[in-house]
């Protein structure tokens, strides 16, 4: 029974096609073979294209590392402005340059010479904003850099020291990395800097801002990485960004929920799974006694280096806590500027 239903209803739809293509509307195209065989017979109809419904991708948000690295790099200008207490072979400034419609500020240091030299961005670790001040957490690693002949940059980060406000809805550590990446985009401005040799440190957080860039921004040549938060950055949430109190919390998460409500969210803001093959070599130093940051996050973050072909080394302190001072200090600031003449070359 079925069989012979079907069968009427293709001779039915055999007869309608052949009334709708014999009456007096335009002739049905014709095959337009040439002269090899089968071309010069009857013509045969062309099947009209049927459309497909195509669901447009929703846009990544702002926080994700692909969001990161697909910004329009726009051309800015670096400002120096008031001198500050410099050192032995380089002059310390004030500066500024622009960053999603707002002034950031931070403090350069320029070493004696004409240049070209080679940059070191220096992010600081957290610190509560209204504790902060200028230099806090940078100076100790920005001012052997410059030293040793590099051009340091210790950005105020977004609502600290006169720096605008980061962008609404994002987290401050991304927020941050955008600051830095603008930043990046103004060196050609500063003839004491070659662009082309630009590397970025921080210590803690300021070590997650890095790691971010690390797997972000293509402009950065090399990294070294202070006793430095996660790259998973649920790790970082969970035990730091929702123990903050109401306003700064707010801003570390950018008002997102727990990596638990939402872990894709966290997924597409974490280097651990961004991390370019082969990208620019990797210093990660931790002291033994660190009481913030767990070494399995190390391990891990070293693991995940060591997978993406990315060459790195972890140096360990025997007994060295999460900040590094006195002999330890001087030490881990040796083996970075080692890392970096290496890396990016004086």
């Amino acid at each position: 029974m079925r069989r012979s239903l079907l069968v009427c209803l293709l001779a039915l739809s055999a007869v309608a096609v052949s009334a709708c293509s014999s009456g007096g509307g335009a002739a049905p195209a014709r095959a337009t073979g040439g002269g090899g065989g089968g071309g010069g017979g009857a013509g045969a109809t062309t099947p009209s294209p049927t459309a497909v419904a195509t669901a447009t991708p929703a846009p990544l948000p702002l926080y994700a590392i692909d969001a990161l690295r697909a910004r329009v790099r726009v051309p800015g200008t670096l400002t120096a402005g008031a001198p500050l207490p410099g050192g032995p072979g380089y002059a310390k400034h004030e500066v500024t340059w622009n960053s999603a419609g707002s002034t950031m500020t931070g403090v350069l240091d320029v070493p004696s010479g004409a240049g070209p030299f080679p940059v070191v961005i220096v992010n600081h670790g957290y610190v509560p904003v209204g504790q902060y001040y200028v230099g806090q957490d940078s100076n100790k690693y920005a001012d052997p850099f410059a030293e040793a002949g590099f051009v340091t940059i210790s950005p105020n980060y977004p609502g600290y020291a006169g720096s605008g406000p980061g962008t609404t809805g994002v987290p401050s550590i991304v927020n941050t990395a955008i600051s830095d990446m603008d930043l990046i985009s103004a060196l050609p401005s500063l003839s004491q800097a070659d662009p082309t040799r630009v590397a970025v440190a921080g210590h803690s957080n300021g070590g997650g801002v890095s790691e971010i860039l690390l797997a972000a921004d293509s402009r950065v040549k090399a990294v070294v990485l202070y006793a430095p938060v996660s790259t998973d950055m649920a790790d970082n949430a969970r035990k730091f960004w929702f123990a903050r109190g109401s306003g700064d919390g707010t801003t570390a998460t950018g008002g997102l929920p727990s990596p638990d409500q939402a872990p894709a969210a966290y997924a597409l803001m974490s280097p651990r799974g961004h991390l370019p093959a082969a990208g620019p070599p990797t210093l990660v130093m931790q002291g033994t006694r660190d009481e913030d940051i767990p070494a399995a996050w190390t391990s891990a973050t070293m693991a995940a280096l060591q997978a993406a072909g990315i060459r790195s080394q972890f140096v360990s302190f025997d007994g060295a806590m999460h900040n590094f001072t006195g002999a330890d200090l001087g030490r881990a600031n040796s083996l970075a500027i080692s890392w970096l003449n290496d890396a990016v070359g004086r």
